[in-house]
């Protein structure tokens, strides 16, 4: 540890974690707010510790220490620290005489000119806690500045090529949180989820008072000479699905008629085209990516955003589709998908069993893999997206979620990642899915967050637990917020030529965890390779990518030492649920909604991912002599129909095989194969 004059110590006695400090101005981040118990302070020095601080100073109660203090709760200042300001006590023949009480008065702080050989006379008395001023609203006099630092003691880094305002945040210390859940749901933005939410709570970095960035209603675009204002009520099912391909939100960031230069840097962003886009392809209703929704449509989300954290500056990691964004969460990159992977793409990278999308540095599932830490995948989906990854078998990795309730239930549960997949059915306009895609129900989507969210709660692993909450990307909703640059990944798109240096729209994010405090907002940058590094440093693994080794990760939030007991057992009903989920319709008997109409009509990739995972699902379970038969008939479908009849028989030999391989139900995570 990097030696200063002062260090703060987590525990008494000068143990736990250490922040050394040198003089001037430190407000402490996250991580080592309010966590200080004992202090060490070298001869020659004072260091008056803040019980409040803000971007100009420290404020509040206040204490001058010009000595060791092995317990801060003789003062009352235990785990109370926010900013500390060192300096020297003597200048220029003068000495520091520290704030103390003096016959029943508070006497501040002050330089006396020194008399004494040494200064102790002076300073006899025992420190006192000062009585607190407000907050400050300027910056400090004399063009000295406020160090923002991390738990190491130094100042969160900025690593070279990300642009970005926000610090890179890390917490050094070994957290209490031994199981991270992720459920990823798609396609909404988060001013479209949450922006009327007009949710208000505490600053989860400086622990100040502060509000949700959402919207006041004057947010608009406009379009043909006519203003389209955001509008408070949107529709449980879209009547249409927004575009959100690589050319589509280029045109929503940056308005009309801008070009994307193959290889150069992304053009000005100014929220301008959301508008535009939906406009041209459906006239008649030239608002509908302005439409949100308001708390009482959406209570569930709701509920938890004001209960937990939410993350209101977390963004798609780049401005294009589900697919690549999706890779981002799993591998801290996209490898050269700037938009979905073509159908000939897939069949290239099913073409034979246990293969898939693949990366350089793997996935995080590899890494877990390589340090012996347990993982798990449910799916609410016959065909998730996450199969699609090299290295994940549905067939052999992946759970139904109607079983997580049960086996979270378990004291002996030992996955330490589990990442959560609902359902899309997508050879159906989506319409009895669960993954909130436009077309879909919301109100399905609110259900899966309940029963994920329950169940936890009733899990003997919620008190060491923290499940993250987030969405794929925007869905070609409106966002007021214009996303930030981002570290370069090293590759280029091989569709539209992208740099990887720019991240998309905003999208929802809640962080869920009894060790958090209660109704947090984090206005801190994130993206999905958060939730990579965030897994990374819980568990101690190795970095991927230069992407999610320069994004901050969660640790910091899960700041409490002993889990809450107020978190809610129930969340509200969403408005009864939707009627579509109530009565499930199995995928056995799901039916085409447009049997004749062709598979290659496929504006979202995400028939094409389903045929794929279905091929390489039939692939690992079918003997080597069957392959080229069984490629050759994937590549000869043409309706939506045969792509469902094909996943049906798919369907059926993987069920089998499972069987026939002793693929049982358990809390024990099974050995990959």
């Amino acid at each position: 540890m990097t030696q200063g004059p002062v260090t703060l110590f987590s525990d008494r006695q000068f143990t736990g974690s250490g922040v050394p400090l040198n003089e001037g101005h430190t407000r402490l981040t996250a991580d080592c707010n309010d966590v200080a118990s004992s202090i060490r302070v070298a001869p020659g020095y004072c260091a008056v510790l803040y019980e409040h601080a803000n971007e100009f100073g420290g404020y509040g109660a206040s204490i001058e220490l010009l000595e060791d203090c092995p317990d801060l709760l003789v003062y009352g200042f235990a785990k109370k620290t926010s900013y500390v300001h060192v300096f020297r006590t003597e200048r220029g023949g003068f000495i520091w005489v520290r704030g103390a009480m003096r016959d029943g008065q508070f006497v501040s702080g002050h330089w006396e000119r020194k008399r004494a050989r040494d200064g102790k006379a002076m300073n006899s008395a025992m420190a006192g806690v000062a009585p607190p001023v407000p907050p400050r609203t300027a910056p400090l006099p004399g063009g000295e500045r406020v160090v923002v630092r991390d738990h190491r003691g130094e100042a969160p880094r900025r690593v070279p090529g990300h642009s970005g305002s926000d610090p890179i945040v890390r917490d050094h210390r070994k957290s209490k949180i031994k199981h991270v859940f992720v459920l990823m749901l798609e396609n909404r933005s988060f001013d479209h989820m949450l922006g009327f939410s007009g949710i208000t709570g505490t600053d989860a970095a400086t622990g100040q008072p502060t509000s949700l960035d959402g919207l006041n209603g004057s947010e608009s675009n406009s379009y043909n000479g006519v203003t389209y204002t955001v509008q408070p009520g949107a529709p449980d099912r879209a009547e249409h699905d927004p575009s959100h391909s690589f050319p589509g939100v280029l045109e929503q960031l940056c308005g009309e008629g801008t070009v994307y230069v193959s290889g150069q840097p992304y053009p000005p962003i100014n929220n301008s085209g959301f508008v535009s886009v939906y406009a041209k392809s459906h006239p008649e209703l030239p608002n509908g990516a302005m439409r949100c929704f308001t708390p009482d449509q959406v209570p569930v989300i709701t509920a938890l955003a004001r209960e937990f954290v939410v993350c209101d500056h977390w963004f798609s990691s780049m401005p294009g589709p589900t697919e690549p964004n999706r890779f981002f969460v799993h591998a801290a990159t996209a490898g050269f998908f700037d938009n979905g992977p073509t159908k000939t793409e897939y069949a290239e990278a099913f073409s034979s069993p246990w293969s898939g999308i693949a990366f350089k540095g793997g996935t995080i599932f590899d890494r877990l893999d390589e340090a012996g830490v347990k993982w798990r995948i449910y799916s609410d989906d016959s065909f998730p997206n996450v199969a699609l990854l090299k290295g994940v078998s549905r067939t052999f990795d992946i759970d139904e979620f109607e079983d997580f309730r049960e086996d979270v239930a378990s004291p002996s549960y030992d996955a330490a990642y589990t990442f959560i997949e609902p359902s899309y059915d997508p050879l159906s306009e989506f319409g009895g899915g669960n993954s909130q895609h436009p077309l879909g129900s919301v109100r399905a989507g609110e259900m899966i967050i309940k029963e994920t969210y329950e169940a936890l709660r009733a899990s003997p692993l919620w008190g060491d637990s923290m499940l993250i909450i987030t969405y794929d990307e925007h869905g070609g909703f409106y966002d007021h917020l214009a996303p930030p640059s981002a570290r370069r990944t090293g590759a280029t798109g091989r569709k539209f030529g992208f740099t990887f240096d720019q991240l998309g729209p905003r999208v929802p994010a809640i962080v869920i965890s009894p060790r958090i405090p209660r109704n947090l907002i984090d206005h801190r940058r994130y993206e999905h390779s958060t939730i990579v590094s965030t897994v990374i440093r819980l568990f101690g693994l190795k970095e991927l990518t230069s992407r999610s080794s320069a994004t901050s990760d969660l640790k910091p939030l899960a700041m409490l030492d002993v889990p809450r007991s107020d978190t809610p057992t129930k969340l509200p009903d969403p408005m009864g649920g939707a009627i579509a989920r109530v009565v499930e319709v199995s995928f056995e008997a799901t039916v085409a909604e447009q049997p004749d109409k062709s598979i290659d009509d496929d504006p979202t990739g995400r028939i094409a991912a389903t045929v794929a995972s279905g091929l390489a699902q039939q692939l690992e379970v079918a003997p080597p002599s069957e392959h080229d038969s069984i490629v050759a008939r994937v590549n000869a479908l043409r309706t939506r129909a045969e792509a469902l009849e094909y996943l049906k028989e798919v369907r059926v030999l993987v069920k089998a095989a499972r069987q026939r391989a002793g693929v049982e139900r358990s809390a024990s995570v099974r050995a990959h194969q």
